[in-house]
């Protein structure tokens, strides 16, 4: 392909665009195979006060251990992400499984900072090589659904965050705080025989030099991304504060667990919805709408102090919620073409990534010098900035459009 037509494939998009077909297909194996892989993140998030009380260190290694995986798997999605369309689908499926044992045990032996850090770390690199190829092969899988198909996928993803905590909770409370992410490592282990059964198609096409450079320069994409960034600036936030800021106000770890399931579950019942709505009405609207119905949550919590009405609150803003991240990956599925694909999904992770990382490095030393007001009000103003970028980023493709 040359540069004058890859140029011109990146402005147009992939054809799935203009199909009408609307039903997602995705293995049911590759939805278990996710979910299992973001248990061991949902395990850590619920269980991350009571590490921190265990090892003894204080608020502001909250941010780091989280920043510290954020940015793991930012550096993975930017730089490795692109492979999966290269014919190395594959093995980054089975690569990253088996990171993401390697780092459960390593939180399950952690007897101090730098051993929990470097499992978390380990697990965040896991996830950055995997995702990206069982991204591609829902997409190519989809053509005509890509929304709802991404957003049984995130659907699953959540489902296995949100397992993590409650199984974590009640099991460490019954036995010891290692022994859930020994059952992980184990169940993970379980589910490889069925991860190395898959394949991920490789492009045609000869690879695109400087990818995301040419990436970063699509309209369509950039609209994505601030629909995306919309989404993780609040992730960095909740996983490192979620389980402190409500163990403040007097929350037992069970609670935390199920405050959890509490916030994900509207994310895993209506991610595919909101998805096929995105197919049909478009995942820019979709996903601006879904962030500026979302921000007002947010910034309810700031203002309440009793835990049950904190979990209500999350339940009503996780719908909302629901609708960004299938709006988001759509959306950049949408705008490149065949040969880009993981490679553009994982622009898309990665700089989510870095902005979680970020935010959530920023947050937990704001939260222990200021308080809950200043976070959650600053958080919230964060996603209506998201909104309005995405708005207007939209508006200037439309405008090359006509």
């Amino acid at each position: 392909m040359t540069g004058s037509v890859r140029s011109e494939a990146l402005n147009q998009g992939v054809t799935m665009a203009t199909t009408t077909e609307t039903r997602a297909h995705v293995p049911v194996s590759l939805l278990l195979s996710s979910a299992v892989v973001t248990i061991s993140f949902g395990a850590i998030f619920g269980l991350l006060a009571d590490l921190q009380d265990k090892l003894g260190f204080s608020d502001g290694w909250l941010g780091a251990i989280t920043a510290a995986a954020f940015a793991a798997g930012f550096v993975v999605q930017m730089g490795f992400a692109k492979y999966a369309d290269q014919g190395y689908g594959q093995f980054m499926l089975r690569f990253g499984i088996m990171l993401a044992i390697a780092g459960c045990v390593a939180v399950a032996l952690a007897n101090s900072l730098v051993v929990l850090l470097a499992g978390r770390v380990v697990l965040g690199i896991g996830e950055g090589i995997f995702l990206p190829a069982a991204r591609r092969v829902v997409i190519l899988r989809n053509p005509g659904a890509v929304g709802a198909a991404l957003g049984r996928l995130g659907a699953a993803q959540t489902a296995g965050f949100l397992l993590g905590p409650p199984f974590a909770a009640y099991l460490a409370e019954a036995t010891a705080l290692w022994v859930p992410f020994a059952a992980l490592a184990v169940a993970m282990t379980a589910m490889t025989p069925t991860v190395f059964r898959f394949a991920v198609p490789g492009s045609i096409h000869e690879p695109h030099p400087a990818v995301l450079r040419a990436l970063i320069r699509n309209p369509g994409v950039r609209v994505g991304v601030w629909i995306g960034v919309g989404m993780t600036v609040s992730i960095g936030v909740y996983d490192s504060l979620w389980a402190r800021f409500l163990k403040d106000l007097g929350a037992s770890t069970k609670f935390v667990g199920v405050s959890l399931t509490i916030f994900g579950l509207p994310i895993i019942i209506f991610s595919g919805a909101a998805g096929r709505l995105a197919d049909r009405v478009g995942p820019a609207k979709i996903g601006a709408l879904s962030l500026l119905g979302s921000a007002p949550f947010v910034f309810g919590y700031a203002f309440m102090h009793n835990v049950w009405f904190i979990a209500a609150l999350a339940f009503f803003h996780s719908t909302f919620d629901a609708g960004v991240v299938p709006s988001s990956q759509s959306q950049v599925a949408r705008s490149v073409p065949e040969e880009l694909l993981a490679a553009s999904q994982g622009l898309l992770e990665g700089i989510g990534l870095l902005v979680a990382a970020i935010s959530a490095g920023v947050a937990a030393p704001l939260y222990g010098q200021f308080g809950a007001k200043v976070v959650w009000s600053g958080l919230a103003m964060c996603v209506l900035g998201c909104a309005v970028g995405a708005t207007r980023a939209q508006r200037k493709v439309s405008l090359q459009e006509t």
